[in-house]
């Protein structure tokens, strides 16, 4: 199963600015990959252009190697789950899920096939006479992605569908939800705002930007090794210098000089959790600014050489406001990062 999205130009109505220009999108393999951006970037865009509620002025979507670029959405053959639930409050599980299957005059004994099959990989058979009322939040949003997954969907696409539930919910159902989705063997598009749930959820990442996907990769290198300034500043890292120049294996910045033995590019980077109090490495010589006590971590605001930095640490005895202290930074945590293009 495959999707292929090629040169895709979508502007506002009425000749307004192009909301994405040249993009290029491919998901493959059972993949799951995630969408990434601001607000306003054009991720929504993205899935009601492949989902064909509307029409690129330019480019081609193509699944499982079928052009689908004009056809209408129901022939599609593709699965949306949406921050909403949507769920029918007089139907109990079982016929939520099965609903949109008897409307498509499917013989009876192939709905109850989908249906137990979909109820076991979701973790919701002991729960398919309940009503929407008696169940939880996480358990609702299960019983949607069943609803989309019970089509055996080509493709599904995810529009932020955690947002709705607290912050405890969203973590427990992030490793739930990635679980179905490999299970499902379904190529799937996820759209968030929110790089932790990207990270945590998906094999690939990609972040638009200006209209297309500014950078792409392994969770792992998005987060710990991102290429571009744009990308790092979204991923979360707080501390980005300018390098002023690079002399005998040192890179000149405003905190001093960082030894370094690789490329130059004009910034470097370093998220808070490498910041720290102890440890080997570049030794930085902070004043505390700002504590802001945060459970098990602590969020300092700090500044060196008088350039503010962030650090992330844990510990029962933390600095105070007005502190000097000794913060340390491995090299090998240093992201080397390009210009962003204009």
């Amino acid at each position: 199963m495959s999707l292929i999205i090629r040169d895709m130009d979508v502007s506002y109505p009425g000749g307004g600015r192009k909301v994405l220009r040249g993009f290029d999108l491919d998901i493959t393999d059972g993949e799951i990959y995630s969408l990434i951006g601001g607000s306003g970037s054009g991720k929504t865009t993205v899935l009601n252009l492949i989902a064909g509620f509307l029409q690129p002025s330019r480019g081609r979507i193509l699944i499982d190697g079928r052009d689908v670029t004009d056809e209408r959405p129901h022939k599609r053959n593709i699965g949306m789950v949406f921050q909403d639930y949507a769920l029918f409050p007089h139907m109990s599980v079982r016929s939520n899920i099965a609903f949109g299957l008897r409307t498509r005059n499917i013989p009876r004994i192939e709905v109850d096939r989908r249906v137990d099959d979909v109820l076991e990989l979701t973790g919701l058979s002991d729960r398919s006479g309940r009503f929407p009322s008696a169940l939880s939040g996480g358990e609702k949003q299960r019983v949607a992605l069943s609803r989309a997954l019970v089509y055996e969907p080509s493709l599904l696409l995810l529009d932020e569908p955690l947002s709705a539930l607290d912050a405890s919910l969203r973590e427990g159902l992030r490793k739930e939800l990635r679980k179905i989705l490999k299970g499902s063997g379904t190529n799937a598009l996820y759209v968030t705002h929110d790089q932790m749930e990207a990270v945590s959820i998906s094999d690939r990442i990609g972040y638009l930007r200006d209209g297309r996907i500014h950078e792409e990769g392994a969770p792992e290198r998005m987060y710990w090794r991102p290429n571009k300034v744009g990308t790092a500043r979204f991923m979360g890292v707080s501390n980005i210098l300018k390098v002023k120049g690079s002399k005998d294996g040192h890179l000149e910045t405003s905190i001093g000089r960082i030894p370094w033995s690789g490329s130059a590019l004009p910034f470097i980077g370093f998220r808070s959790e490498s910041l720290r109090l102890s440890g080997n490495g570049i030794c930085l010589k902070c004043r505390v600014r700002e504590v802001e006590y945060r459970g098990r971590d602590l969020h300092l605001d700090l500044v060196s050489e008088g350039t503010p930095l962030k650090s992330i640490v844990s510990g029962v005895c933390p600095p105070k406001p007005g502190d000097r202290i000794d913060m340390f930074l491995d090299p090998r945590d240093i992201m080397v990062l390009e210009k962003d293009p204009s």
